[in-house]
């Protein structure tokens, strides 16, 4: 069998090397939203976050005693600061879902740490928890109610409106805005398209945040008329990241967003739909003469992209399973061609962290999608709660297609814990039933004189 391994720097992996890298007018973003947060009222906080968080690209880099401390973590130190400085402690008591993300995390950079055991290891899984749990965290602290939620997607379509017309300007002239700010000034181009990637790392990463988000944009307009043109502007905003960023994954993630959304009408027959998704891969696996994830390589013919890697990438995970499933592998490489590109997120989950580390994984989105399903039902007699909540339903939805083909590892990981976030919150948005009152008593019905009670062992005995 050919030797596929290869000798990647250590940086790869751990992250580090370099020196300090900070344009001055990413310094200037950075700093202004830094007073932002910690001046404004908490509900308003997040709004400087975010966009700052979301324009500043990744490779903005701080280099303190060799610790690197890139443009995600310098805000999310900055809003934790915010947090014990004011006093603005987690809402309630953790809950099963809050318990799944905090699990998953802490599995992911424990297990990570035992497969590599080396120095290196420890110091990115460290950063890796500031950037995860930090932003969870913060997002928890300052978003508590379903008016923080409506004002947090309209913060994200405020910054896609801003972002999707740059990324329209780079698919056409191969020269990218955000090098001001310190990503690349060339894109990226294959079969002849420019790939826009705008401020993220890579094009595939900024199309499908566009697409993934684009369900809550909708399910904006459905339940605010006053935030309709923010919602309409977020939605074409997300429609035009997706095909300036010229990916497979997006363009297969935008049309999941959508059926997520044209599901509603069959809300109450979702187990029907389930059983009948598992009854389509039980019939594929049937009839096709290669196993059933081998769809993914049809669907990368159809969409263009990278679609024959990422089904062989998925066999060989299952093929190699007793290598990865105590505390993951780090030989995926020698698996075959480019298998070190591990462009899927379930597969990363195993792979860095063992089948606990996958099934934690596999858990977020489960117990995320029960929130979902509970919280609907109980506001079925408030349509426009009902519909918002499916279209959070619906982002999730998207999130888990978009995830066979990317693993979110630079700002991207800001819009998946926000949403993460808002499902904690759900259950909120869902009023409590209100006690019905007592029926009134007639005045004729009223006894003529008062009447006492006498308490014995058997219960209570009027006189």
């Amino acid at each position: 069998m050919p030797n596929y391994t290869y000798d990647l720097p250590k940086n790869y992996y751990f992250g580090g090397g370099g020196d300090t890298f900070a344009p001055p007018l990413a310094i200037a973003i950075l700093a202004a939203a830094g007073l932002l947060i910690l001046m404004l009222p908490r509900k308003h906080a997040i709004v400087p976050f975010l966009i700052a968080a979301m324009v500043v690209p990744l490779h903005v880099t701080v280099v303190i005693a060799t610790l690197h401390f890139d443009s995600v973590r310098l805000l999310v130190l900055v809003g934790l600061i915010r947090v014990l400085a004011r006093g603005e402690r987690f809402p309630g008591r953790l809950t099963v879902f809050d318990r799944a993300v905090f699990y998953s995390a802490i599995c992911n950079a424990v297990m990570y740490c035992l497969l590599w055991r080396e120095v290196g290891a420890i110091v990115n899984r460290f950063g890796f928890l500031l950037t995860v749990l930090g932003a969870y965290l913060l997002l928890r602290c300052l978003v508590r109610d379903k008016a923080d939620v409506i004002r947090m997607i309209k913060a994200f379509a405020f910054v896609f409106v801003l972002i999707a017309p740059f990324m329209w300007r780079e698919a056409v002239t191969d020269h990218n805005a955000f090098s001001l700010l310190g990503s690349p000034e060339l894109s990226e181009i294959r079969n002849g398209r420019i790939r826009a990637e705008g401020p993220f790392a890579h094009a595939i990463i900024a199309g499908t945040v566009g697409a993934v988000w684009l369900p809550l944009f909708v399910g904006l307009w459905w339940y605010q008329r006053s935030g309709r043109w923010i919602a309409a502007a977020g939605a074409l905003a997300s429609t035009v990241m997706m095909f300036a960023s010229a990916s497979s994954t997006p363009v297969m993630t935008y049309p999941a967003a959508i059926l997520g959304l044209a599901m509603w009408p069959a809300r109450k027959r979702m187990q029907l739909v389930r059983w009948g998704i598992v009854g389509l891969l039980i019939a594929l696996q049937l009839c096709m003469k290669a196993p059933v994830w081998f769809v993914l390589e049809r669907i990368g013919g159809v969409f263009g992209g990278s679609g024959t890697h990422r089904a062989v990438l998925i066999d060989n995970f299952i093929r190699h399973f007793f290598e990865w499933c105590l505390i993951g592998t780090r030989n995926n490489g020698s698996w075959g061609w480019s298998m070190w590109d591990v462009d899927n997120a379930y597969v990363g989950a195993g792979l860095s962290g063992g089948l606990l580390n996958f099934i934690l994984f596999i858990a977020v989105l489960v117990y995320g999608y029960r929130i979902i399903g509970v919280a609907r039902r109980s506001a079925e007699r408030s349509r426009r709660d009902a519909r918002f909540i499916w279209a959070i339903g619906a982002a999730l939805f998207a999130n888990s297609v978009a995830f066979f083909g990317i693993v979110y590892f630079d700002q991207s990981v800001f819009a998946w814990y926000a949403l993460l976030a808002t499902i904690a919150l759900v259950p909120t948005f869902v009023p409590a039933a209100r006690v019905a009152p007592p029926e009134p008593v007639a005045l004729d019905e009223l006894p003529a004189e008062p009447t006492y009670a006498i308490a014995n062992s058997q219960g209570m005995w009027s006189v």
